[in-house]
């Protein structure tokens, strides 16, 4: 049991006593409070209540018998214990008025330290007694109350429980034809299965109205297993798995497609799994159909790019042609064959790049690494950025080789590379960083220190004929996207009034062997 904290209190109206009385008894386990006078020492134990009081007796004003007086005489402070410490005579009247006011033990000046202290000790050690004694005291109340009070529950909590059972008994009636309702009525397939033999427990109309099985059926075929996917079967005896993709067989042999989730329960004791599958075979066919018109669309644009592009250069040959053509002689001149030479290269250029976009392209990939790839490229764009006075920095980390196609890498590199010189003022640096990420990915990183990029601009990156450039095709970030397709690569964009960052992630099949 925690012991009760112990007060003494000391009290004198020379200060030096009070010093003498606390080095005394210094260091026992109570708490010294010390008081000058009787005035002062009635505060204390307003506030305080002590295990003993040493009390001198003589002191201006209230005097030590006075003082003891007022302390026998009140309620909450007559159980304190009182000790005179006096430098008067050893009396018998002086013993006698002390003892009738109150004490309990006289002591004179000079006193033994260890005989003043070993009572105090005496009187600390009944004082936590006592409290032990209280709070046994109170505490056994305490019980006492509490087992009246259970003893007059008791009664009732035998009677309720009685009616408790029946309510009970009644709510999971009321579960059970619940779940049935859920089991049975919901859209989704629903089958419980015994994990002990594989037998099915129980299937839901849905179950039975899109596979074609009824449950005796699935149970008399031999282990017949309908749900698979390429890598597992007996999927429907696993818990905890939510929303996986598998495939199903009806039993007119259409293979269709779900997401299934599985739990384990207990029926009568018996361990078993609840399997859910949701049904996306029609699902996907809209997506499918969806995808399909959503190329046709982008088809669509493209063609119309490619005319308005194409458009351009070839009315100018047409128009130099028909010049020619309405005053035969007169040939046409050196300028006039250049420009319409110029204007056959772009088209054929526009032409070109467009069909560096289709993703069956051939591409001739060999184990090269990332870096060695950078640095032939590097000079190039030194020297683009050098003429508009900015700088190309190079962070290359220690990254595997990869299998790739040099040249549409070096393409990537140029395009995006150079996109972020145009956008940066003088006095801009662009970077060029390789490094692993936290999934061992190779990652090549191209940073400007331009503008950034808007969001509408942002969200049309990639599309093919989109630019905001004068001159631009709208062709070199829907190239840049493509090869990245083509190497199993993401390309991810950060962007900020501070410069964008283009970010390669090279998928992790691609990643060979360390240099």
């Amino acid at each position: 049991m925690e012991k009760s904290i112990a007060k003494v209190l000391l009290v004198d109206d020379r200060p030096e006593n009070l010093l003498v009385l606390e080095a005394s008894l210094a260091g026992g386990a109570y708490e010294l409070i010390l008081a000058q006078s009787g005035e002062e020492a009635l505060k204390q134990i307003l506030q305080n209540d002590f295990a003993v009081i040493l009390l001198d007796v003589q002191m201006p004003g209230l005097n030590g018998f006075e003082t003891a007086k007022l302390i026998k005489g009140r309620k909450n402070s007559a159980h304190i214990p009182i000790i005179f410490i006096t430098a008067l005579s050893k009396a018998n009247e002086h013993i006698k008025e002390g003892y009738l006011t109150g004490a309990v033990d006289y002591i004179f000046k000079p006193f033994n330290r260890t005989i003043l202290k070993s009572k105090v000790d005496v009187f600390v050690d009944i004082f936590r007694k006592q409290k032990q004694l209280e709070i046994q005291r109170n505490n056994l109340a305490t019980q006492q109350i509490e087992l009246k009070h259970q003893y007059n529950n008791l009664e009732k909590m035998i009677q309720d429980k009685t009616m408790e059972l029946v309510l009970a008994n009644r709510e999971l009636q009321t579960s059970q034809e619940r779940f049935q309702k859920i089991f049975q009525f919901s859209p989704n397939l629903k089958a419980i299965r015994s994990t002990k033999n594989g037998q099915y427990i129980n299937v839901n109309k849905s179950w039975s109205d899109l596979t074609g099985y009824t449950l005796e059926e699935i149970n008399s075929s031999n282990g017949l297993e309908f749900i698979c996917t390429e890598r597992d079967t007996h999927l429907d005896l696993k818990g905890d798995l939510s929303n996986l993709k598998i495939e199903y067989m009806t039993k007119n042999n259409e293979l269709r497609i779900g997401l299934l989730s599985t739990e384990k329960i207990y029926i009568n004791d018996e361990l078993c799994v609840l399997s859910v599958i949701t049904d996306i075979t029609d699902r996907i066919k809209l997506e499918t159909e969806i995808s399909r018109l959503d190329n046709l669309n982008l088809v669509g644009e493209m063609a119309a790019g490619i005319a308005h592009e194409i458009r351009n250069p070839m009315t100018t040959v047409i128009g130099f042609l028909q010049i020619a053509k309405n005053d035969l002689g007169a040939p046409l001149s050196e300028e006039y064959i250049n420009l319409m030479l110029s204007e056959l290269r772009r088209a054929n250029g526009i032409i070109t790049e467009f069909l560096t976009l289709a993703k069956n392209k051939a591409s001739n990939k060999n184990v090269e690494n990332l870096n060695s790839i950078i640095q032939l490229i590097f000079p190039l764009l030194q020297a683009e950025a050098l003429m508009s006075s900015k700088e190309v920095y190079l962070d290359l980390g220690d990254v595997p080789n990869l299998s790739v196609d040099e040249k549409e890498i070096r393409q990537m590199l140029l395009n995006i590379g150079l996109n972020g010189l145009e956008s940066m003022i003088p006095g801009g640096i662009l970077t060029i960083k390789t490094f692993l990420n936290e999934l061992d990915q190779v990652v090549l990183q191209i940073k400007d220190e331009g503008r950034g990029i808007s969001k509408d601009v942002l969200e049309k990156i990639g599309t093919p004929f989109f630019t905001t450039k004068e001159n631009g095709t709208g062709l070199g970030m829907a190239i840049c996207y493509s090869i990245a397709a083509r190497h199993d690569a993401e390309i991810s964009v950060e962007t900020s009034c501070k410069g964008t960052s283009f970010f390669i992630c090279f998928a992790r099949k691609n990643n060979l062997v360390m240099n």
